[in-house]
């Protein structure tokens, strides 16, 4: 299924951008090991100007095979714009998720990213949904036997492919005298599996349920912890304002005239003793700024330990029955 032509033509001018600016970081980073590869990558850039997308491909893929998924996450996102420029939905699909996957990686690694990649990781999202969205997908499932769907390149294990809805044959052991045809109807915005005779045995078909680029916020810990503690400070201040009431009241007893000797010899014992009014008045304060303190801190901890999580909703259906998971990835 092609892009239309106005969309192609604002993703090559998207694509155009990014790769540019991926030129600059490629031949700006880690130097010592990626200095061979930016006169290639010049070269693909200037087939991808000159409108030449499947030569510039075939530049930057061959880098990429070189570099490897790791080092060459940012040029799989460049691949991705170019192959989904090109209409080649399933291979712009395959680059999108292995340019999420290890931003993902990276992420769970506490590995901090750079602004630009946040954008591209956004990017990647959203047009990975749409593909999800505009095409129908065939999930080609096959251990040791090359795979091809329609007249596609043939393939060798197990891959999704990006299909028109409709009508599909895929073929398993394609030039093969025991070749196998499976036919599958796709309509858009599903996927089907079709496995081949050699594919491992499963009982877990995938539904058609796509959630991707859902995102919740998680919480370090429950919000009742500083409703908790909240309310515990706020209520330990009773105990300094009844303790200095106190102190206040054996100082007054103490400077009346009117007071006995003996009022006020008690009065001064009581509040100068070891033990007295003023020591438990000091004291007492203590147990606020220390419970403030603490809710201070978890309230911190609260908001700045806040992780967003991304969710997808996965099913499978199986003899026995159906199930349903909820992934997330922190």
């Amino acid at each position: 299924m092609s892009i239309p032509r106005r969309s192609r033509a604002t993703a090559f001018a998207a694509c155009l951008a990014l790769a540019t600016i991926s030129l600059v970081r490629l031949a700006h980073a880690d130097d010592d090991s990626l200095t061979p590869y930016r006169d290639r990558f010049r070269l693909g850039m200037e087939k991808y100007k000159a409108g030449a997308l499947a030569e510039a491909i075939r530049v930057w893929n061959a880098i990429y095979e070189e570099i490897g998924p790791k080092r060459g996450y940012r040029l799989s996102f460049n691949l991705a714009r170019a192959y989904d420029t090109n209409g080649e939905a399933t291979r712009a699909a395959e680059r999108y998720h292995s340019f999420l996957d290890e931003v993902d990686a990276r992420g769970r690694a506490n590995e901090a990213v750079e602004p630009l990649v946040e954008r591209e990781t956004h990017d990647a999202e959203e047009r990975l949904a749409a593909l999800n969205r505009e095409h129908g997908r065939i999930e080609v499932s096959a251990a040791t036997t090359l795979a091809q769907v329609d007249n596609g390149d043939p393939r060798l294990g197990a891959f999704v492919a990006y299909v028109a809805p409709g009508k599909h044959v895929v073929t398993f052991g394609p030039g093969r005298d025991d070749a196998v045809k499976v036919d599958v109807t796709v309509a858009v915005g599903e996927l089907v599996a079709a496995h081949g005779p050699d594919a491992p045995p499963t009982t877990t078909p995938p539904l058609t349920v796509d959630l991707l680029g859902s995102r919740e916020l998680r919480r370090p810990f429950s919000p009742a912890v500083l409703y908790a503690g909240a309310v515990a400070t706020a209520a330990s201040i009773v105990v300094p304002v009844l303790a200095y009431g106190y102190a206040n009241s054996l100082v007054t007893t103490y400077k009346s005239a009117s007071s006995s000797v003996t009022s006020k010899t008690n009065a001064y014992n009581d509040y100068n003793g070891s033990g007295g009014a003023q020591t438990l008045a000091y004291a007492s304060v203590a147990a606020p700024i220390t419970l403030g303190a603490v809710t201070g801190v978890l309230t911190t901890w609260y908001f700045a330990g806040t992780r967003e999580v991304k969710v997808s909703l996965s099913g499978a259906v199986s003899p026995r029955g159906a199930n349903a998971a909820l992934h997330g990835s922190f």
